[in-house]
């Protein structure tokens, strides 16, 4: 999609660590609640990932809506709630699914293959 970065919320856990606070909209490295290691270069500039410390457990599914999907987007992510799912919007058409662990994300998984074949939406898991 062309992006180059990405700003995630943080909470400081001291000692250059921060527990991410929300789903990344672009990063399939990170997913909410894993510490990472994050130093900035100089005290006016934002801290900048160096690599991950703990993970959290979470799982993250980023959802593209497609055109034909756009009509039916309510009751799509309805049924990922049903399914487990919180989710955070960025532009009505992507969206940031977020399943806590020990949530069974295959239903989710499921659906989301059914919905990419019918041509209503596209998306792209998590590497973890």
């Amino acid at each position: 999609m062309g992006v180059t970065g990405e700003r995630v919320w943080a909470a400081p856990l001291g000692s250059d660590l921060y527990e991410i606070r929300n789903s990344p909209w672009h990063s399939r490295e990170v997913n909410w609640g894993d510490v990472v290691e994050a130093k900035a270069k100089a005290d006016d500039q934002w801290p900048m990932f160096v690599e991950i410390v703990r993970r959290g457990g979470h799982r993250t599914i980023h959802v593209y809506f497609l055109a034909a999907g756009q009509k039916r987007r309510r009751e799509f992510l309805d049924r990922f709630n049903q399914l487990g799912a919180s989710y955070e919007n960025q532009n009505d058409k992507m969206y940031a699914l977020d399943f806590e662990p020990g949530v069974n994300i295959e239903p989710a998984l499921s659906c989301l293959e059914q919905l990419k074949a019918e041509g209503l939406l596209d998306y792209r898991t998590n590497e973890h």
